[in-house]
Parts: structure tokens; sequence; C-alpha cells
């Protein structure tokens, strides 16, 4: 195990929807992750709320909001997932497998909120409660209240706006489940896309790599 990765109870990997947790959808229709995924979301989402609500007492709930959505997004539970010492354990179509990492991100969310699902039905909230703040640990020592949290659009278009640039036009195409999400904008000549399980995310993408053209990321 690397230095970087993070150590999951051996206790978990026994548990049945622990297991469970790791079924992508394209494995199995109706024995897959997705309803451990909903749980899951719902219960992380409240114990970084906690969190957030005790340790920064001064703040009102619009900068809790901002600073909730900065830990709890797609591409932060990816990185998190990817950092997990059983990541291998995750199961998917080959089809599904072969899918660049852009693409695999929320799948890679999704299964950690599984697993956060799993252990709470499992272990209960406690459990889950200690899962999550080992999961979030580093990120928690470096939020501080000061902290710039404006999400990639509204930064894009404060950059944009001050340079008195036109603002960008966000073009989001659907599949036909309407279940992912393709945005691409033209910017400076050049077409910027990305995609997401989200259509939101996939705009926010789309947003921080124009950023990082203008040397702003």
């Amino acid at each position: 195990m690397s230095k970087n990765s993070l150590a999951v109870n051996k206790l978990y990997l026994e548990l049945p929807l622990f297991k469970q947790a790791f079924v992508h959808k394209s494995i199995s229709s109706d024995q897959n992750n997705e309803r451990l995924e909903f749980l899951g979301d719902a219960v992380l989402e409240i114990v970084v709320s906690e969190y957030l609500f005790n340790r920064f007492t001064d703040l009102n709930e619009g900068k809790l909001t901002q600073m909730r959505a900065s830990m709890v997004n797609t591409q932060s539970l990816a990185d998190i997932f990817q950092q997990l010492d059983c990541k291998d354990l995750l199961q998917t179509s080959k089809g599904t497998n072969k899918l660049d990492e852009t693409h695999k991100h929320s799948i890679f969310a999704g299964t950690l909120e599984a697993c956060i699902g799993a252990i709470f039905i499992e272990l209960g909230y406690e459990e889950s409660k200690g899962f999550i703040l080992q999961l979030f640990h580093n990120r928690f020592s470096l939020l501080h209240a000061s902290a710039e949290l404006k999400d990639a659009k509204s930064r894009l278009q404060e950059a944009l706006q001050v340079k008195g640039a036109e603002l960008p036009k966000y073009l989001v195409t659907s599949n036909k489940q309407g279940n992912y999400f393709d945005c691409s904008v033209t910017f400076n000549g050049k077409i910027f896309e990305a995609s997401d399980a989200i259509k939101k995310e996939s705009e926010q993408k789309v947003a921080a790599l124009i950023l990082i053209e203008l040397g702003q990321s």
C-alpha cells in the first residue's frame, strides 16, 4: 500500500453490503450499488454539514453551503475513492472499464457514496461518520474560514468581466437515457469539452479548463 493510500478497516471487507457497494449497474441491473449510493449521499451530506456547523461557528448559511460544496463534489469524491486501498474491488462491465478517466469520475464518486451507505446500514451512523471523517481528514485540515470557495463558473465569469470579455455559452447535450451530459464551450477560437453524470458538474469542468487556459487555475 502506498503512503498516499487510505486504509479501509478490514472488518468492512467482510460486510455483504460493503461488497455490493463496489458492483456497478453495468454488471448487474438489480444487485448493484445504486440504492446504497443514494443513501450514502445523504449520510455524507449530514456528516460534513455537522462538521462544518460545529467548527465554523461564525459562518453564515451561504458560506457553509459553499464550503460543503467545495468538499463534496464529484471530483473530490472520485479523488478520495482512488486513494482507497480497496478501490480495485470495483466491478464494471468491460465497456464501462474502457471509458477514459474523466468519464469514470462519477462512477468512482458514486461507489464511495455506496461504501458509506453500506457502512451506515451494517454498522450504524457513528461508524459511518468515523469513516467519513477519516476520508476527509486532510481536506478538513486545509479548510479555513477565509478560503476562496467560489466555483469555477463564478471565477471564470468574474475574470472575463474584469477583462470586458464576452461570457461563455455552455452547450450541454445528454445521452438518450438523460443520465450523462457533455458540455462544450468555444472560447478564443478553441473548443473546451467535458462530461459528467451531473449537468452542472460538466459545466464546472469546462469552466475549470478555460481558467487553466487563462492561467488562473
